[in-house]
C-alpha cells in the first residue's frame, strides 16, 4: 500500500536531478579537454551511466503512475502549477540522449548512437504530447486566474528547445540524406514551437509583474527558469545553423551572419535578466520573505 501511495504521489520534479547530473557530465568533459584534467574523464563516463540508470528508475515510477493512476496523472496535467513540470520527464530523456551523443563521440560508450537516437525519438514524442496537453488545458481551464501564473509554465518550452539541441547532435548518426534532412526540419519545428510558447508565457508573466498583482512569494523562485530559454535558444540556433549549412550550403552565410548578431543579443538579454532577477530576489527576501 505504501509503495502504491509513493507511486501515486510521485512528483515529476525529480526528473530535474537527471538534468543536473547530465549537465555536470557535459561540463566535466569540457573541463577535462580544456584544462587537461585526466581524472575528470572517468568521472564524466560514470555520470553518464549513472544518469542513464537514474532516469530509467524515475521513468519506471512515472510509467507506473500513468498505468495505475491515470486519473491522478491527468488531473496533474490540468493543474495550473504542476502541469508544466511533467515536461521534465521528456527533457530528462533528451538529456540522456545528449550525454550519449556528445560524450560518446569522445569515449567509447555502449551503443551510444543507438541509445541517443532512441531516447531522442521517444523524448521528442513525449515532449510534443505533454507540451500540447499542458497548453491546451491552460487555455480551456474556466477557473484560470492571472494569480495562477508561475515560472513553471516555462518548463515545456524549455524542454522543446532542449529537444532541438539534442536532435541536432544526432543528425550525423543517420546514414540516409533524406532522413537526415527530415530530422533537421523536425528539430526546427521543436525550436520554433519552444521559442513561440516561451515568448507568449514570458510576455504574460511580465504583464502580470508590471500591471496586475505581484508574484506570490511561494512561486517567485520559479521565475528563475526564465534564464534557461535564452541560453538554450543560442545553443539551438548555433547547432541548427551548423547542421543546415551541411545540407543546404547555399544558406550557410545567411545563417552564420544572422547568428553573429542574434546570439550576442540573446546573451546580453540573458545577462540583463540575471541582474533583474537578482535584484527582485533581494527585494523579496527583504520585503516579502521567500519561503
Amino acid at each position: 500500500m505504501k509503495e502504491n501511495n509513493f507511486i501515486k504521489k510521485f512528483n515529476p520534479v525529480w526528473f530535474a536531478t537527471v538534468l543536473g547530473f547530465g549537465g555536470i557530465a557535459l561540463t566535466s568533459i569540457l573541463t577535462a579537454k580544456i584544462f587537461k584534467i585526466l581524472w575528470l574523464k572517468p568521472t564524466a563516463i560514470f555520470l553518464v551511466y549513472f544518469n542513464f540508470w537514474l532516469f530509467l528508475f524515475l521513468f519506471t515510477i512515472w510509467l507506473l503512475k500513468l498505468i495505475l493512476y491515470p486519473n491522478t496523472l491527468m488531473s496533474e496535467l490540468k493543474h495550473t502549477t504542476v502541469a508544466g513540470f511533467h515536461s521534465l520527464m521528456p527533457a530528462a530523456m533528451v538529456m540522456v540522449s545528449i550525454n550519449f551523443s556528445q560524450i560518446g563521440k569522445i569515449f567509447p560508450l555502449w551503443q551510444y548512437q543507438n541509445v541517443s537516437f532512441l531516447f531522442w525519438v521517444v523524448g521528442a514524442i513525449c515532449e510534443f504530447i505533454l507540451l500540447t496537453l499542458a497548453v491546451y488545458f491552460l487555455i480551456v481551464n474556466e477557473e484560470m486566474k492571472i494569480d495562477f501564473m508561475n515560472g513553471g509554465w516555462l518548463v515545456p518550452p524549455v524542454a522543446a528547445l532542449l529537444t532541438a539541441i539534442a536532435g541536432a547532435g544526432i543528425i550525423n548518426f543517420i546514414s540516409g540524406v533524406s532522413l537526415s534532412e527530415s530530422l533537421l526540419w523536425i528539430n526546427y519545428f521543436f525550436f520554433g514551437m519552444g521559442l513561440f510558447i516561451f515568448l507568449l508565457i514570458a510576455v504574460a508573466l511580465f504583464s502580470k509583474l508590471f500591471f496586475v498583482e505581484k508574484l506570490n512569494p511561494k512561486v517567485f523562485p520559479s521565475l528563475w527558469i526564465m534564464m534557461v530559454p535564452f541560453s538554450l535558444t543560442t545553443l539551438s540556433f548555433t547547432s541548427l545553423a551548423k547542421e543546415t549549412s551541411i545540407y543546404l550550403p547555399q544558406f550557410k552565410n545567411a545563417l552564420m551572419s544572422f547568428g553573429l548578431f542574434t546570439n550576442p543579443m540573446l546573451i546580453g538579454t540573458g545577462l540583463w535578466l540575471l541582474i533583474i532577477l537578482c535584484a527582485l530576489t533581494h527585494h523579496y527576501i527583504r520585503k516579502i520573505e521567500l519561503p
